[in-house]
């Protein structure tokens, strides 16, 4: 399957929830006037983009802080929130059925990992009784606190803090890390297109990890995470219009590299030039498991193809295009089991193992698919199922907020 090829060497590169110069059909590529009339669109959140004012000199796995402050300029013009662009409004969907903001204790409580500009913020504190956000980027945490202001709400709080490091210590460092006491303090957790960059494995397993000990038993995180799958078909459509599509490996016709051939097999694409990371759908599912949960449901988050494509307008996407199924990213509810030790007559058992169990499945080789995503009998029936998880925590009793 051929691939896009890509832009100019030395093209800016902006962060991954950015907006990006619209890509074009390659008879068109070089016609000034065009491009003149084709205005520059917000991206969905898994897509980083070319644009921006100055050279991106810093690598978002290698220089993450410095990557995302840089990010932090004119950012309220260069993004949007992928709960916004959702097609189907399924983010929204799950938000409001697990919210509980008349609970009492951790239920009620939410923790946004990776919050950048905070545009998830409204919609959560909207459900839940406080909402706990965190960013890397003291530039980003900035701009949230400014959103949370702006729209004058009064339950959320907003702080730095490293989602890379072991969070939860009895240290000198519990001040910026949490101390062990807030450990399981939350029901519910978001990291929307937080696991991007192309680090190792391990790097991802223990963001989750912190997630999952954010959370009380039971307690859930609603994880995005950009498609594989639906990165290889936005290529392939592409390709057969004769389209230049956001993916990009080889330069001028030429054969990939070997550093981008390994990059492809690890999941690592080329969004508008920046090196991001893609998850399968069972790849993610294995790395959830080994961080310690169960996955209590995989739906996509659809967008439209303007929005893929970075166009202004539905009309300048062309015909063929215009049909389904629409790219998306994968959406998982994760949910936080019983510990090991808690389940009786537990073992390790790899979750792909079952393959004749349909459940198992991914989800796109799934008897029966609907063409539009409805899961508000999942969501009901997972909420209630909650409630099995109560009992009085082990650990000292979560911090208030």
């Amino acid at each position: 399957m051929a691939i896009a090829y890509r832009t100019s060497q030395g093209s800016t590169a902006l962060p991954s929830k950015s907006r990006r110069t619209p890509v074009r059909s390659k008879a068109q590529t070089g016609q000034s006037a065009l491009s003149a009339t084709m205005t520059t669109l917000r991206r969905p959140s898994s897509t980083p983009a070319a644009g921006g004012q100055r050279p991106m000199t810093r690598s978002m796995d290698k220089q993450p802080l410095q990557y995302w402050n840089q990010q932090a300029r004119n950012y309220d013009d260069n993004i949007f929130s992928s709960i916004d662009e959702d097609a189907n409004g399924i983010i929204a969907q799950v938000i409001e059925r697990c919210g509980d903001i008349d609970a009492e204790g951790p239920r009620s409580r939410c923790i946004d990992l990776g919050c950048g500009a905070g545009k998830y913020l409204p919609k959560l504190a909207r459900h839940f009784k406080t909402v706990d956000a965190y960013d890397l980027s003291p530039k980003l945490v900035a701009l949230a606190e400014k959103e949370v202001k702006k729209q004058r709400i009064q339950n959320v709080r907003v702080s730095v803090r490293d989602l890379s490091q072991i969070w939860y210590r009895n240290d000198a460092t519990s001040a910026q890390l949490g101390h062990v006491t807030e450990m399981e303090s939350f029901g519910f957790a978001v990291m929307a297109n937080v696991l991007i960059a192309p680090q190792e494995a391990s790097l991802h397993q223990l963001m989750l990890k912190n997630a999952y000990r954010s959370l009380m038993p039971g307690g859930r995180l609603l994880c995005i995470v950009p498609s594989w799958e639906s990165a290889m078909y936005v290529n392939m459509r592409c390709d057969e219009e004769n389209y230049d599509g956001p993916y990009s490996v080889g330069a001028n016709g030429e054969k990939p590299t070997r550093t981008e051939g390994a990059d492809l097999l690890c999941g690592v694409l080329r969004r508008s030039g920046v090196r991001t990371k893609h998850f399968l759908e069972p790849e993610f599912q294995l790395l959830a498991s080994r961080a310690g949960f169960d996955v209590a449901m995989c739906k996509r988050v659809s967008y439209t193809w303007r929005s893929e494509l970075g166009l202004a307008a539905d009309c300048q996407v062309p015909t063929r295009l215009r049909e389904s199924p629409l790219p998306w990213d994968w959406m998982f509810l994760l949910q936080r089991g019983r510990d090991v030790a808690e389940r009786p007559g537990w073992h390790a058992v790899d979750p792909l193992a079952k393959s004749d169990s349909e459940r198992l499945l991914p989800t796109l080789f799934q008897k029966g698919r609907p063409k539009e995503e409805d899961i508000s009998q999942d969501l009901i029936k997972l909420v209630d199922s909650q409630k099995s998880f109560s009992r009085p925590h082990s650990r000292a009793s979560p911090v208030s907020h």
